[in-house]
């Protein structure tokens, strides 16, 4: 049976009888994600959350899911050191469902996703982060299924100006963030980074360091022209402790099995972006991008147990280089708006693995050390994707617009395999192409000052990655999986001075690709024959009173297979999607005492969810309280603390299980747990100087 969800109820009995506070310029707020120009809320038929640089700078958050789980319908789980999944309109998975994206560029090409792509972003350089929920293939391309978060950067200055900061916590974390902006009118520049350590936390075997820069520079050619240009390095090292079974899980949470395992990723992007207003009504866009990434892994998930004292293993080495050119035109006629652009890009990719033996203490279960033995993985692909989009805006009436796009994608694998063909060593050289276009229908209405209103229909594709078809000897027959998502949403500034953002969808999906788990850290990709999502999304903020405000967010969602043969014996069809809580959400009072100064206490809840597909394996869910508080005074400076997990809980990130229902049931090894931290404090302090004093 599922739980109520008490911060949502709670806080919204308490806004609706309360609120009393300045109006929340919800539909005057600006977003680009939703059309790739500038547009208002209230004119974009699509449900997209923001972050802005107040959320932000408030939060100063150590991991960008502290910041993303205040947007309605997100959850990220932190699965530590940056690294994190994500449910977005899904059940929380690793899988490739989202585009993640800086200025609209995704930081990773088709084929390679990385569910922990947003430890390749700099947070210190963004103003700002919009949520697209729903698909987004018609704008982005492949994988914007569940969403695209887009990470928008900040801006430069012409006044001098900068900052640093210091922070640390009781487990182990430290970090100093470094700032300078400066130019004139004509260019302007803003560099700006942090460096972060992890050192002997709660959790054995969890070092980690991280290097992350952002160089961004704004040039105005003339009065019709700009060129800005944006490079961002970031390096990341960090020890893997892996998951737990339950019963470490339960008795000694910090523990690792791993002593050896590791993640070192170094990744670079740079993009030049022109932007020309060469005729009346209309702006071009000419992005020229290029990106660099190496990872090696000796990953927790892969080493399996073979015997008491013995175990197996992999390392991993994936290297890609992209380019891509991405062109579009915007153009005006009245109440008409056409855009139309095209993009292509190409991404040579290199990948590898080792085949180790591991020795495995019998008693405690720790990995001791490895042995490289023989070469598993070795080829190359040339990633390719070509895409041509469009789209139409029509300003029917004062109150109501029409939006039609459509987007062709074509993705393309020339795969060479440098080793001789086997079930272990991968498929035989070929090629693969997928080719797919994607439409979108959107109508909104603006029934009042205050109230905005939309409907809308949207589809999303995911090709097979490289990983899923080419690993195994026999190619499998992986389809593309599809979905069509129709929803309605409202906004609305309500009596009371209160905001509020609701959006009720369903997402169906033919083909969607899944994971088949035989055993912990042994799957294999299937297509479950189709799958429906629906659910609700509701955001509300305002204040009470002149010195408090507060704000919730909350998602009720049911995950279910509709058509989903597992194997000959074992049928799904109807049953809930593992690891998919009907309910989640955030909540947050804060009271603003003085000027400058903020108390907040947050409500992050996550209910509870089947750890397995046959749904007899449950895990209980969790409600974390958050305590945050900032101060700045004068002359520039400004301290803050923060307590996470404030009453000490135990619980987990993320939590699974491989058991089928058929068979024996045993959960030492076949659940696994991603424990989550213990109570955990930080403090900081910050210097601005210059022109710019505020972030």
């Amino acid at each position: 049976m599922n739980q109520p969800f008490p911060p949502v109820a709670l806080a919204f009995a308490i806004a609706t009888a309360f609120a009393h506070a300045n109006d929340v310029p919800l539909l005057d707020e600006v977003v680009v994600s939703g059309s790739r120009e500038a547009t208002l809320l209230k004119e974009t038929a699509a449900a997209i959350g923001k972050v802005d640089a107040k959320t932000i700078a408030d939060t100063k958050p150590t991991s960008i899911s502290q910041v993303l789980d205040a947007v309605p319908g997100v959850l990220m789980p932190d699965l530590g050191n940056e690294q994190h999944s994500m449910a977005i309109r899904q059940p929380i998975s690793t899988r490739p469902l989202y585009q993640y994206l800086e200025d609209g560029i995704p930081i990773r090409p088709v084929g390679v996703f990385n569910h922990n792509a947003t430890y390749e972003i700099n947070l210190d350089g963004e103003d700002s982060i919009e949520v697209m929920r729903g698909p987004a293939s018609s704008l982005y391309g492949s994988n914007a299924v569940g969403g695209a978060v887009n990470f928008i950067s900040r801006a430069p200055s012409s006044s001098f100006g900068g900052d640093i900061a210091l922070r640390g916590s009781n487990q182990g974390y430290s970090r100093v963030d470094a700032e300078v902006t400066g130019g004139n009118d004509v260019l302007a520049s803003r560099l700006s980074g942090y460096r972060s350590w992890q050192k002997g936390g709660w959790q054995d075997y969890s070092d980690a360091d991280k290097t992350s820069l952002t160089l961004r520079s704004d040039l105005t050619l003339s009065d019709t022209a700009y060129l800005k240009t944006l490079f961002s390095y970031n390096k990341l090292d960090t020890e893997m402790p892996g998951s737990l079974n339950p019963s470490d899980y339960n008795s000694r949470p910090g523990y690792s099995y791993q002593s050896f395992t590791y993640r070192d990723v170094e990744a670079m992007r740079a993009y030049a972006q022109l932007i020309g207003n060469w005729n009346e009504g209309g702006e071009t866009t000419t992005s020229v991008y290029w990106r660099h990434n190496n990872t090696d892994q000796l990953p927790s998930y892969l080493i399996f147990n073979t015997g008491p004292a013995s175990a197996s293993g992999r390392t991993t080495e994936n290297f890609f280089s992209s380019v891509g050119v991405d062109a579009r035109h915007r153009q005006d006629w009245g109440p008409l708006r056409l855009i139309g652009g095209a993009t292509l890009e190409e991404s040579p990719n290199d990948q590898g693995e080792w085949n180790l033996n591991v020795q495995r203490d019998p008693a405690s279960g720790r990995y001791l050390s490895y042995q490289q033995t023989t070469r598993r993985r070795d080829y190359h692909v040339d990633l390719t994707n070509a895409a041509l989009y469009g789209e139409a805006q029509w300003a029917i009436s004062a109150a109501w617009r029409a939006t039609a796009g459509l987007r062709w994608d074509r993705v393309g694998y020339d795969y060479n395999n440098n080793l001789q063909p086997s079930a272990t060593t991968g498929a035989a050289s070929q090629q693969q192409t997928y080719e797919h276009s994607s439409p979108k229908l959107g109508l909104t209405w603006q029934a009042s000052d205050a109230i905005s209103a939309y409907t809308s229909y949207s589809q999303g594709f995911t090709p097979p990655e490289v990983g899923q078809l080419f690993s195994s000897l026999a190619v499998p027959d992986l389809k593309p999986a599809t979905y069509n998502n129709v929803e309605v949403g409202l906004r609305a500034q309500l009596s009371y001075r209160t905001a509020l953002e609701l959006a009720v969808y369903q997402l169906d999906g033919d083909d969607e690709i899944v994971n088949y788990s035989s055993q912990p850290g042994k799957s294999e990709p299937r297509n479950a024959g189709s799958t429906r999502h629906r659910g609700v999304e509701l955001g509300l903020n305002g204040a009470l009173f002149e010195a408090w405000q507060w704000r919730l967010s909350g998602s009720y969602a049911q995950h279910e297979y509709r058509d989903y043969q597992a194997t000959p014996t074992l049928n799904y069809a109807g049953k809930t999607m593992a690891q998919a809580p009907n309910w989640f959400g955030n909540a947050a009072l804060a009271w603003l005492p003085v000027e400058k100064a903020r108390i907040a206490l947050e409500v992050q809840y996550v209910g509870p969810y089947w750890m397995n597909d046959a749904n007899t394996v449950r895990y209980d869910g969790h409600t974390l309280l958050n305590l945050r508080a900032n101060w700045g005074f004068a002359r520039g400076w400004e301290a803050w603390a923060s307590v996470i997990n404030l009453t000490d809980r135990h619980y987990a990130e993320s939590a699974s299980s491989t058991y089928s229902g058929v068979g024996v049931y045993s959960p030492n090894a076949q659940d696994t747990y991603t424990p989550g931290a213990p109570r955990t404090a930080l403090v900081g302090v910050r210097y601005a100087f210059g022109g710019e004093v505020a972030k």
